[in-house]
């Protein structure tokens, strides 16, 4: 009888194992966070310009991030890259860390910033074609949100940096380029 009892709740344990298990599973695939991601911020040298009829670029600067290990940091380990459904872009903030009164933002009439990756090596580019006549050391430009851009996240990262001079500069400007995504994923 006692045996009989054993099996009996063995076979019973082994049920509710089972309904756990695809409890779980049915959970983890409802599983949708959006997350902000920022990519290391680059550091670019826009050299001391006294011309004032081209357009200085500098880059590609590369960094590497790693997004899989990003996702699991926020999902507690959850979700991978393999889980991203959309990836769109936040914000590009160019940031001179040097500027001053004669050195700023204000010196350039147009700026761009593009990025590509090692798994979408066409440049996507963001830019405002005319940057008020206004000191500043920060520059936010404008971006399509809408804009998916699944195709370039991988794990390494190549930004160029350009713009047209409105009047030149006397020193060196040490920028720094932040690019913000918002990532969704799905479990």
């Amino acid at each position: 009888m006692k045996k009989q009892n054993l099996v009996t709740i063995a076979i019973f344990a082994l049920l509710i194992g089972s309904f756990s298990l695809q409890s779980c599973t049915k959970v983890a695939k409802l599983l949708n966070f959006n997350l902000g991601m920022q990519t290391e911020s680059v550091e670019v040298t826009i050299p001391a310009t006294t011309g004032v009829n081209g357009v200085v670029t500098v880059g590609p600067a590369t960094n590497t991030f790693n997004v899989d290990s990003f996702i699991k940091a926020q999902t507690g380990s959850q979700l991978g890259v393999s889980n991203i459904t959309s990836v769109k872009l936040s914000s590009v903030v160019f940031t001179l860390n040097n500027a001053n009164t004669l050195n700023n933002f204000q010196n350039f009439s147009s700026c761009s910033a593009s990025f590509s990756s090692n798994t979408n090596p066409n440049p996507y580019t963001v830019s405002i074609a005319s940057n008020p006549d206004t000191l500043s050391n920060t520059l936010t430009l404008p971006i399509d949100t809408t804009a998916e851009l699944k195709s370039y996240i991988g794990n390494q990262f190549n930004y160029t940096v350009s713009g047209q001079l409105r009047r030149g500069t006397t020193i060196p400007l040490d920028c720094t380029v932040s690019f913000t995504f918002s990532v969704k994923v799905q479990g």
